[in-house]
């Protein structure tokens, strides 16, 4: 490491050498020589950086003694020795080798007849004459021997080669499949990188080359015209399935295809062998396609319609197939503005600060548009929709150009609508990212008080709230995937995405489009009205969650995250007090508790401890007086979060009910012992099922659990017939049983360990008279299936391995010790 020793003592060394250039070299070599003792490379660039500074203050001294001799040397040094990059480059500045580039050129070159390509590449970047070498120099050979982080350090020194390297690349993709293997040969080189030894591979790393160096598409038309291809394939399945409008598909398709000739004949020739001949038929048409590249069944087809007289004009057919009921839009066509123009703009200001002075505005819809992305090139914000309760606005920035002579409009628009208004808007995160790149707007803050993610908003109230849509049924799981979803759980119907996939940089938009950005926008404040009003009805405080979601959202990721830190977000507060009223310590045998279905994992874990946890099932969770009649009647404790605390926690009295604070696991678990005063010892570890909470397992040796897993599996593979579970008295051979085969959702961790152990010499046979048939038989003592799905073959094999089967359940736990071991440390235990 440096230090004021190290220095005093090497520049000591320098000052009584004759010629410290040559003792320099002599030291990094016995160095480098011997690299298993300690850190040959950090020591090297140490000793260079000291010998750097000291001689710029002693240059001109010691001139003389710097011979091109010397400087040759240097630089066969590091071509021959395992240095770094960085000692590389002050040995360089050191010896001064750029002053015979040529020769040192050629040193390079025959260090990559060697097969020296790392120390060949890094040269070349410590002389800054990269551009000399061509891809096969040296990148090529790099990317087969799996250094592909030696070339990102090259490229990104040099834009010619970056280009280049794309272009080759480029180039190999309409090559032989087996293009890669013949180059490795050609160059000499052992292929060694799985991940670049097939055509597929070649793309994924140009894709990433291209999209690291921002390499425009015209550098590398090949993989252009093939991610062109792909997305039309994606478009025409979307326009088959009628998720995708015809004017839509036909729109990308032409902006895809552009002026690409041989684009235009594959389109044709896809559209055909997909079995559309209409679309074929157009294309062909329109594009002019020589009839003699077409097969004999369009040449046909295109002479009967030319005699027909049927042009590419024709009025495009209905998609009548499609009978799905859609949400519409209730506002008259009059009341959607298209904002295309200064004048427009101007009066769209006038009017909005007018009734932001009368308080005429009290929450707006905002949305944008924008072209779908195929290819690497980044398509630019195209529209910005904005929803009153009686008026769309549509802000079309292809027509508001050039957007420096609109800067006054959007700085004012920026003024009165993101700083003053509440905004709902529904993944706001892309929105808002591609108005900042987009908007000539300054400064403006896109996020926090006043934006109300309805996503958000809606996970939030149905996961901590239990809030139920109308159209929403009570034992469906939620998925929070897209606006149409949510929409069709408000209203019943979903919304109509075929315009989804169009051309928004459309000049003029089409009147589809133009209602479905519309729509957009005004259902984010139907879906806000709809759930403030039911809110309302289930005392759900609605302005306190919106706040919440206002104030945790933060789409804006200038700020990095602090590593290694957990981080906790609280629950809403209640008017509940967290003090704890028990003061005397008990054991887990000591409380009984209930929890809602949303703190399942936290169950798991109370169980676990060895705590009798029961749970509330979801159809339940919302029916107040069975919640409260099950804890004054079991005599047990509640445990939730939220409004679901609130409405139970008035029914009970204080200390049978606890409102945990946090989401991490581990913090609630230590809350709930805390709280209750609970003692978790070690013999309580792993006592209950974690799926059925039952304290009764049976213990069984691996000899044991391996003649139950084969029974089971050969019973699994006879034919599924319903039937009873065979008695002790039964042979489990002379049967056949339907299975029921529930997946176990927790594989391979820990068993309770309170029951009786079944040793390898209690199990000798399963004769009828056996106590242990039952087992055998695949059933345990509650007449529940022993699941055997998380087992294999191979776990036997381990001989002191114990297996614990839930009489209640039939699930199987292994490994127990391991999983104390991990859960009493989470408690503080010591092991």
């Amino acid at each position: 490491k440096q230090s004021k020793v190290l220095t005093d003592t090497l520049r000591s060394f320098f000052k009584l050498s004759p010629n410290p250039y040559a003792s320099l070299l002599q030291l990094i070599n016995v160095i480098s020589e011997d690299r298993l003792k300690g850190k040959a490379n950090t020591m090297s660039l140490s000793i260079t950086e000291e010998f750097y500074k000291w001689i710029k203050c002693n240059e001109s001294e010691y001139e003389h003694v710097l011979t091109d001799e010397l400087k040759i040397r240097a630089f066969k040094m590091i071509l021959e020795k395992k240095i770094s990059l960085n000692t590389m480059n002050t040995i360089v500045k050191i010896f001064k080798c750029n002053t015979h580039l040529d020769y040192m050129e050629e040193l390079i070159r025959e260090s990559i007849k060697q097969k020296k390509f790392k120390e060949a590449c890094y040269a070349s970047m410590c002389l800054n004459i990269q551009d000399r070498f061509t891809v096969e120099d040296f990148l090529l050979p790099l990317f087969f021997m799996n250094l592909v982080c030696v070339t990102e350090e090259f490229l990104v020194t040099s834009q010619f080669q970056q280009k280049a390297l794309v272009k080759y690349l480029d180039d190999l993709l309409v090559e032989n499949d087996d293009c890669l293997y013949y180059l490795a040969n050609r160059l000499n080189v052992t292929q060694s990188n799985n991940n670049f030894s097939n055509k597929n591979q070649i793309k994924t790393n140009l894709t990433r080359i291209m999209k690291k160096y921002n390499i425009s598409n015209e550098l590398a038309p090949n993989i252009t015209r093939q991610k062109k291809k792909g997305a039309l394939v994606y478009l025409f399945r979307r326009y088959q399935s009628g998720a995708t409008g015809i004017h839509a598909w036909r729109e990308m398709a032409l902006e895809s295809i552009g002026d690409d000739e041989t684009m235009m004949l594959e389109v044709v020739k896809m559209l055909e062998n997909f079995g559309d001949i209409q679309e074929c038929i157009y294309f062909a048409q329109l594009f002019a396609i020589d009839p003699s590249l077409l097969t004999p069944t369009i040449q046909q087809e295109l002479l009967f319609r030319e005699n027909a007289s049927a042009g590419i004009d024709r009025p495009i057919a209905t998609e009548e197939y499609n009978t799905t009921e859609y949400h519409d839009l209730t506002l008259p066509d009059k009341q959607i503005h298209i904002i295309d123009c200064a004048s427009k703009f101007n009066e769209f200001l006038d009017k909005i600060n007018i009734e932001l002075f009368d308080a005429h505005l009290d929450i707006l819809g905002l949305d944008c548009e924008w072209k779908p992305e195929f290819t690497s090139d980044k398509s630019d914000l195209a529209s910005i929709q904005l929803a009153t309760i009686d008026s769309v606005y549509i802000f079309h920035l292809p027509q508001l150009q050039p957007a420096e002579s609109f800067r006054l409009h959007w700085q004012e628009f920026s003024m009165n609508i993101f700083f003053k208004m509440k905004y709902e808007c529904f993944e706001w995160k892309g929105d808002a990212s591609m108005i900042r790149s987009s908007l000539p707007i300054d400064n403006v803050q896109l996020h926090g008080p006043g934006f109300v993610d309805i996503k958000l908003l809606w996970k939030e109230l149905e996961t901590k709230w239990n809030f139920q849509l109308p159209f929403q049924s009570p034992n469906e799981d939620t998925p929070y995937n897209s606006l149409s979803d949510l929409v069709k759980l408000c209203f019943g119907r979903p919304l109509n995405k075929t315009e989804q996939f169009s051309n928004w940089e459309k000049v003029p938009l089409r009147s589809n489009q133009i209602k479905y950005a519309a729509l957009d926008a005004y259902c984010l404040l139907e879906i806000y009205n709809l759930f403030k009003t039911k809110c309302k009805t289930c005392n759900i405080p609605f302005d306190e969650v919106c706040q919440k979601i206002s104030n945790n959202d933060h789409p804006d990721m200038t700020k990095s995250k602090p590593k290694h830190k957990k981080h906790k977000y609280k629950v809403p507060k209640t008017n509940m007090k967290t003090n704890s009223p028990h003061t005397h310590v008990s054991s887990v045998k000591h409380f009984k508790l209930l929890v809602p279905y949303t703190l399942e994992k936290l169950a798991e874990r109370l169980r676990k401890c060895g705590i009798d946890t029961s749970i509330v099932e979801r159809s339940k969770i919302n029916d107040c007086h069975y919640i409260v009649n099950l804890i004054k009647t079991k005599n047990l404790h509640f445990i939730a979060f939220g409004y679901a605390f609130s409405k139970i926690a008035e029914e009970l009295h204080v200390g049978q009910c606890y409102c945990v604070q946090n989401h991490n696991l581990d913090d609630q678990v230590q809350e709930v012992l805390n709280f209750f005063k609970i003692v978790v010892k070690k013999e309580d570890l792993n006592s209950r099922c974690q799926i059925c909470n039952s304290d009764s397992y049976e213990i069984v040796s691996s000899l044991v659990m391996k003649k139950i897993f084969d029974a089971v599996k050969l019973i699994q593979n006879q034919k599924a017939v319903r039937y009873r579970p065979p008695s002790i008295d039964e042979d489990f051979e002379d049967n056949d049983y339907y299975v029921d085969e529930d997946d176990s959702e927790d594989e391979g961790t820990s068993a309770p360990i309170n029951a009786k152990c079944l040793t390898n010499n209690s199990f000798n046979s399963s004769k009828p008279d056996d106590p242990h048939s039952k087992l055998i038989s695949g059933y345990t003592d509650g007449n529940s299936m022993i699941d055997v799905k998380p087992l294999s073959v191979d776990m036997f094999n381990d001989q002191n391995r114990v297996f614990y089967i839930c009489n209640s359940c039939g699930s199987v736990r292994w490994d127990n010790l391991q999983w104390e071991s991990a859960l009493g440390s989470s408690l503080g235990m010591k092991f």
